[in-house]
């Protein structure tokens, strides 16, 4: 027997089809987050109150989520600048792409950009990938 997720609404607007949790972004979940817990303290039962150690548990645990989701942005513009930067030090350096069944491209670095996360390198009139890389010489 298979139940399907539900919520008060009659169904889990989270839930993809095949069981798994949808992705969010993370603004959405902090504030899902804030919300829960401020309606969970808003109704509980004032004869039984939500254990203390147990909230701070919780918040404490946000927190760090949220530190570590704030590490890994500072460590992904971290890591595009390293590789601009690594580059940056190929031009006016001879690159080449071949390989052993394609010629490839070949010549003088006179630039560097970044797009879509990836580095590239123009070399005469082409924009060619930097992880194309195969050879460099002085």
């Amino acid at each position: 027997m298979t139940i399907a997720p539900t919520n008060v609404s009659g169904s889990a607007t989270n839930i993809n089809p095949d069981g798994t949790v949808k992705s969010t972004n993370s603004f959405s979940d902090k504030n899902s987050f804030l919300l829960l817990l401020v309606n969970e303290l808003r109704n509980q039962d004032p004869t039984a109150p939500t254990d203390e150690k147990q909230t701070l548990s919780q918040l404490a645990q946000f927190s760090q989520l949220e530190q570590i989701q704030n590490l890994n942005t500072t460590l992904s513009s971290t890591a595009s600048f390293t590789q601009v930067a690594q580059s940056a030090a190929l031009i006016g350096k001879t690159v080449s792409t071949a390989t052993e069944t394609d010629p490839g491209v070949s010549g003088v670095v006179s630039s560097v950009s970044l797009s879509g996360g990836k580095t590239y390198l123009t070399v005469g009139t082409e924009s060619i990938d930097a992880s194309a890389i195969t050879n460099i010489k002085q």
